[in-house]
């Protein structure tokens, strides 16, 4: 009996290593999304769709918000529309900016959940 013990655990090793291997190629940290309902829009799909200038227009609107002492992040496509956080470089303070797919404000939060402006 002890002597098939061996062989069999060597067969197994052998028959489970490529899936082990497979797994580890097919998994990256790129295919992983934070929520299945939002993707993350790249910068050429930014600039043809002009999300961008949008996006600036609308900060541009609130009020106590310097564009030039601000940060943002990347523009996540939602079903309700697109959001995005910005960050003052100087306060460290964050804000949450929510639009709908006409960029419409939905919402304006900061880092703690309290409304900046009420669209």
């Amino acid at each position: 009996m002890k002597n098939y013990i061996l062989p069999l655990l060597l067969f197994l090793w052998i028959q489970s290593y490529p899936n082990i291997f497979e797994y580890q190629i097919s998994s990256s940290p790129t295919d992983e999304i934070q929520n299945p309902r939002e993707r993350k829009l790249s910068a050429q799909e930014e600039k043809q769709r002009g999300i961008d200038l949008l996006a600036n227009q609308i900060i541009e609107n609130i009020d106590g918000i310097d564009l030039r002492k601000m940060a943002r992040s990347a523009i996540f496509e939602t079903s309700y529309g697109f959001r995005w956080k910005m960050v003052n470089l100087h306060t460290g303070k964050k804000i949450i900016i929510k639009v709908d797919k006409n960029f419409k404000l939905i919402s304006a939060r900061t880092g703690d959940n309290t409304k900046i402006i009420t669209p």
